[in-house]
Formats: C-alpha cells, structure tokens, sequence
C-alpha cells in the first residue's frame, strides 16, 4: 500500500494557517507602510514648514537690523549737520558768499562720513537745492512732486523719510530729511542723505540663497522695496500683486503689537509660508514668502524613512518563514489526518471546507467522541467521561444517576422498514432525548446499537425518575410508526436506572451492571417504563 505522506492533501478548499498568517503579516506591513507614510509626510511637512518659517523670521532679523544699522547711522549724522551752528548761519544768510565757502567746506567733511557719499541741502529762504555741493534746481513748492518739501517743513519733526523712483538712474531712493532750526526753533532748511533702496535690496537678495520673495511695504500696503523696481516705482499695493495673499500679509500686520516681535503663518490656501515684522525706525513692514513644496531639505529623512520600511519588511519576511516552519509539523499531522480521512471514508462536517489546520485537527478529534451515526457523544467518550465523574464525586460523595436506555424491539423495526430507515429512526430518538437533558455536567451518549445512556452527576433518585419520565414522554411524542412492535404502533423505549453516593471504593463499571440490571427488569416487566435499582453499598474491584 502506497504511504499516506505520498498520496496528496484531501481536495477540500481548506484555508491555511500559514496562508492566513501570511496574508495578515503583509496586510499589517501595508498598514504601517500606508499609516507611517501619512504620518511621516504630516509630521515632515510640519516641521519643514516651520524650519522655514524660523528662517524666514531670521530672515527678517537680519535685514531689519541690516537696514535699521544703516538708517540709524546716516540719520545720527544728518541730525548732528542739521544742528551744526555754521549751517544754520549759513541756511539764514544763503547769499554771504564767504559764509557760504565756510560752510561748505564742513558740508563736504559730512558728505564723507554719509554711507552714500552724498548729501543735499536746501534753505527756504531762496529754496535753492544742492546735492554733493553743486546746484541742482530751485524747489518750486507748487510742483506736486516737491511734496516732500512742505511736508518736511510743516511737520515739525526732526526728521522724516521720503522714497522716490529715479527712471534715469533707475534707481529708488530712501531720503532722510533732517530739519535745520533757527534760535526760535522756526525751520530754515533740510539738509539729508538718500539711500540707494535698490542697491540695498540687491544685497539682500545677494546674501540670501533662498527662493524666498522679499517686500517692504507701508501700512496700507503700498510697496517700497522688492527686486521688480517697477512696483516701487508705480507705488502698486502688495494686494494687487499678491491677491487674497497680499490681503492676509495687510491683516497680519494688525496683530503686530510689539515693535519687535516677528510672526510667521501659512497662507490660507496652504501655497506660502510668510513671516512679516515692523521696521520701526522706517514704520514699514518686512515680509518674505516661501512657496510650500516638499524641499531637499526632507530628502536625508525620506530615505531614513524608506530604510526602516525595508527593515520591517525584511523582519516580517524572516519572520513568516520561521512561522511558517513552525506550522510544518502540524500541516503533516493534517495531512496525516485527511488521508486517514480518505482512508476511513469519513466526511467532516460542510463548513469544514473553510477551516484551518487548528479547525481540521479539532473536527478530527472530535470525531474520536462523536457517534457518527447520531451526532451525540460515543461509546468511548462515555466510558472515559464516566471515570472521570465518578472520581470526582467520590471526593464529595455526592449524588450520581445512570440511565441506560434501549429502544424497544428495535430489530423488529430494521426488519420492517430497512436500516436506513433505523438509522433515521436512531438519530431522531437522540435529538429527542437531547432536549430532556440540560443539567450541569448531564451528557447523553450513544452506548451501542440501539442503546443509549444517560449521565447525571449531582442528580438524586428523584431527579433521575422526573428525567426518565420526560425521556419516555418525549419519544411516545414524537410518534415514529413502527406496526412491528409488541408495546405500541409506535416507537417505544425502556430505561434502567440508578442512583447512589459516589463512594471512592466504587467505579463506573458498577452503576453500569446496575442499571442494565435495572434495564432488564423494565424489559421484562413489559418494556415502555423505566426501573431503579440501588448500587451495592460496597463493591470489590
């Protein structure tokens, strides 16, 4: 005969432990790999977003205190000229020809202290505007693009700034306008220096590597500095460069309530990152903005990302061929098992088909205690399950009831209707008798044949009567035909029992040979009733 190993695995469609432990292990790894990948492109975004916001903001820093280092530097020295007592002499006598060669001469020592090297002036009293000690034109206060000039002197403060498009030079200019006063405090002139706006933005973008744009702009948004000159120039608002972008950059300049304090934000439609601050010596705003894209910058941390995600892949690799190897063993003992199967011509139950191999060894072991025939427990299970109950008890010494049944004139039966129609007949009266026991440990078996027997541990002989009355009520009730017997037109049982204190000198055996004597009795006494008989106090093994 050819070995049970060579021949193949039962054709049933059985679903595979190592299979199912598969499928779950890259299932799992496709969640951690779906999950960590959201996770990581949230967390990475995030923190991208705001080491660009904190370099943006160091960004600002750095060309605020560039510009406002500067600015301070040329306004201190332009105060101090406008406070010079020669100038002011000179600004009220403009045409003292010796005063004005004096004059000049100092006015040339402050040109070379200025950043720019250059410097203008003007006295109101002949209004005549020098710049680098040459004359340059007379300021007509009626030209609105001398605007600068009244409103310098009308505003009676020390200094003030002003910034005008150069299209010859095409360059902007910042100009600081200091006020010179005479002794009674009256204005007499501005004297001042112009700042190269466009050079100065040109630095910054040299210094910066970044893609960043930069602006400076006013409060209500006009803009005065950024790499296109032409925005400067047509005094365009930040708004109509920007859109709805430009309109938050004006909203978040309403929330700086410190001179210094920088803040940083992503733009509504999640397109930029800008951080803006107050350029207090200027009252300007700063602002620079950084597309949101996924930078180099990630590059390092996406790869670290993609080495752990073939880590965990390679572990749950590794790990499913040592479950896998695990699972060898038992996958032989289920193969053992279905060609014995096979062998026996014996079919496990339908939903079988889906189970796995731990499914497939518990049916099989379950078929080792279940009648086939009727479903309910075997000989074997009855016998092992008897020694196991009366032992028990015996440390109690508690009640213990032992029914055993037989279905009257059975042979009869097979005679009349065929054994197939038995077998049906068999299975009917243990559903029947199924549904009379429902006690806690109570177990019905098959004992042979057409016997059947009834376990009642912690039942007395009272509660064991009441239960034989239910058995023999309920198979009358079920009414199976049968003309051949002597008893009734109907399938009829008689039951033999007993009931005793588990002693430890007593075994299974006893109450079995008890109550088949009770049996008997019933049998004999004209069969459709049930018997008691007592066990022997004592009993020699």
């Amino acid at each position: 005969m050819t070995g049970i190993f060579s021949i193949p695995l039962s054709h049933k469609h059985q679903i595979s432990m190592r299979r199912k432990f598969i499928a779950f292990s890259f299932i799992l790894f496709l969640l951690i790999l779906i999950s960590g990948s959201a996770v990581f492109i949230i967390l990475m975004g995030k923190i991208q977003h705001r080491n660009v916001g904190y370099e943006l903001m160091q960004t600002i820093e750095m060309e605020r205190f560039k510009l406002e280092a500067s600015l301070n530097s040329e306004i201190a020295i332009a105060l101090k000229m406008a406070n010079s007592p020669l100038i002011r002499r000179y600004f009220l006598n403009p045409t003292n020809d010796e005063l004005q060669k004096i004059a000049f001469e100092e006015i040339a020592g402050y040109r070379e202290a200025f950043a720019s090297n250059s410097i203008f002036w003007v006295s109101d009293i002949d209004k005549k505007f020098f710049s680098d000690e040459s004359y340059a034109y007379t300021v007509d206060t009626a030209d609105t693009n001398n605007y600068w000039y009244m409103m310098t002197l009308n505003g009676r403060e020390k200094y003030n700034f002003n910034i005008n498009y150069n299209p010859d030079l095409n360059v902007t200019n910042l100009w600081i306008n200091a006020l010179v006063f005479d002794n009674q405090h009256k204005p007499i002139g501005i004297v001042g220096t112009g700042i190269n706006l466009s050079d100065f933005i040109d630095k910054v973008y040299q210094d910066y590597s970044g893609t960043a744009e930069l602006y400076f702009l006013k409060d209500d948004g006009i803009i005065t500095g950024t790499n296109d000159v032409t925005l400067v120039k047509n005094k365009v608002n930040i708004i109509k460069v920007l859109g709805s972008t430009g309109t938050e950059i004006l909203d978040r300049t309403k929330e700086l309530k410190s001179d210094r304090k920088i803040h940083y934000f992503e733009t509504k439609d999640d397109k930029y990152i800008i951080a803006i601050g107050l350029i207090p010596a200027l009252n300007w705003y700063i602002t620079t903005m950084y597309p949101i894209v996924t930078g180099n910058s990630l590059r390092g941390m996406t790869i670290l990302f993609g080495i752990m995600m073939v880590i965990i892949f390679a572990i749950v690799v590794v790990f499913n061929i040592f479950v896998v190897g695990m699972l060898e063993p038992l996958n032989r003992m289920v193969k053992t098992i279905n060609q014995t199967l096979l062998d026996w011509e014996l079919e496990l139950h339908e939903d079988n088909n889906y189970k796995n191999e731990i499914g497939t060894l518990g049916e099989f072991l379950n078929m080792t205690i279940i009648d086939q025939l009727t479903g309910i427990y075997n000989r074997r299970y009855f016998d092992g399950h008897m020694k196991k109950i009366i032992k028990s008890l015996a440390h109690t010494e508690s009640s213990f009831s032992l029914l055993l049944i037989d279905v009257d004139y059975f042979k009869k039966y097979n005679d009349t209707y065929g054994h197939e129609a038995g077998d049906g007949c068999l299975r009917a009266i243990a559903v029947a008798l199924s549904k009379c026991v429902s006690g806690d440990g109570d177990f019905i078996a098959r004992y042979g044949g057409e016997e059947f027997a009834v376990v009642l541990p912690n039942t007395d002989k009272n509660g064991a009567q009441s239960i034989a009355e239910k058995l023999l009520e309920k198979i009358r009730k079920c009414n199976i035909p049968h003309k051949a017997s002597d008893v009734a037109d109907y399938v009829t049982i008689s039951i033999g029992g007993t009931t005793g204190i588990v002693k430890h000198s007593q075994h299974a055996r006893d109450y079995i040979k008890v109550a088949d004597k009770a049996l008997y009795e019933s049998k004999k006494n004209g069969r459709d009733r049930y018997t008691f008989e007592s066990p022997l106090e004592t009993t020699i093994s």
